[in-house]
């Protein structure tokens, strides 16, 4: 136990001069977290599996600045379905992991925070994929930041349903994904890869609690543009 509370004090002090110092964004700047172990007699990371949300809108118009993620302000909302999906007026957000529902991903995500190392965007919907994103996280102590994705697609990309971004943020119980606009009758999956995560349960096993992932190469990252 003495591990634990260890690194959850190393942890506390970080996330303080994080904020103090890069904006409330702890890899602020950085391209990707993942980790490069491998060869040499290491043991290579495991890949990284994303965590998959699903925001689907029936509206006949854009759904202006519609969040998903924020499990402390959301989880106990009054839209949620027998079903674990959130209703939020005419917008569905769902899991798109067989086997787990929406709310059970936010409880996850309050216990076991995570760094995202690829953020990856599909939806059938023409420019839906060109949406912004705006992080916005905050902490106890009131502090808060935000910041704005600009998706793009690469020119010699062939499809134009799919954006991959190559940005360091972390995900807890405070953060939200504000999408700018959800466009009338559009479906968008969100692919949240981490690069890594922190299960305090690991340390009982006398374990680290927190654990690397490594890139899962599932398409050359786009370069994105910074607002904020």
């Amino acid at each position: 136990m003495s591990n634990i509370r260890k690194y959850l004090a190393d942890a506390r002090a970080t996330a303080n001069e994080n904020f103090s110092n890069a904006g409330g964004f702890a890899d602020d700047g950085a391209m990707n977290g993942f980790s490069a172990m491998n060869g040499g007699g290491m043991a290579s990371a495991p890949t990284s599996q994303p965590y998959i949300v699903t925001v689907t809108s029936t509206a006949v118009v854009a759904t202006v600045n519609f969040a998903v993620l924020g499990s402390y302000e959301f989880i106990n909302n009054a839209g949620f379905t027998a079903g674990g999906d959130l209703v939020i007026g005419l917008v569905t957000v769902s899991s798109g992991i067989s086997g787990i529902n929406y709310r059970e991903m936010l409880y996850q995500f309050m216990q076991n925070p995570f760094s995202v190392g690829l953020t990856y965007l599909q939806s059938a919907t023409a420019n839906q994929v060109l949406e912004t994103l705006a992080i916005n996280t905050r902490d106890a102590n009131g502090n808060e930041a935000q910041k704005t994705l600009v998706p793009t697609i690469d020119p010699y990309q062939q499809q134009s349903t799919i954006v991959a971004m190559r940005y360091g943020y972390r995900i807890d119980g405070f953060t939200k994904i504000i999408i700018s606009n959800v466009l009338a009758a559009a479906t968008v999956k969100l692919y949240f890869y981490p690069s890594d995560n922190i299960n305090l349960a690991r340390g009982l096993a006398g374990r680290p609690v927190s654990e690397a992932f490594g890139n899962p190469g599932i398409v050359k990252a786009q370069t994105i543009k910074l607002q904020g």
